[in-house]
């Protein structure tokens, strides 16, 4: 399997003590500095995006869950209503 083509960068600014942290950190994990920013900045990035983007349930509550979406929607006279009227940048 070939190696990834890496082109593009991010630059960040950074006390020398911060990075002296970081490379210390680097280090002990077998790492060069950008493998290890890269790991744990990706690893940020995909706990923020699951956190919007999946839920978890106990069995019990998804099974709940499930059902009350297979439910038919209920007819709400106003809400059918309102939805019939143009809306604030529609001609009227």
């Amino acid at each position: 399997m070939g190696a990834t083509i890496k082109e593009d960068r991010i630059e960040i600014r950074l006390a020398s003590a911060e990075k002296k942290r970081i490379r210390q950190a680097a280090v002990l994990c077998h790492q060069n500095v950008s493998e290890f920013v890269l790991r744990a900045v990706r690893t940020v990035a995909d706990e923020t995006l699951a956190e919007q983007t999946r839920f978890v349930l106990p069995e019990d509550r998804m099974i709940a869950f499930n059902a009350a979406l297979d439910q038919p929607a209920k007819s709400i006279p106003r809400l059918r209503a309102l939805l019939k009227k143009p809306g604030v940048f529609e001609k009227k």
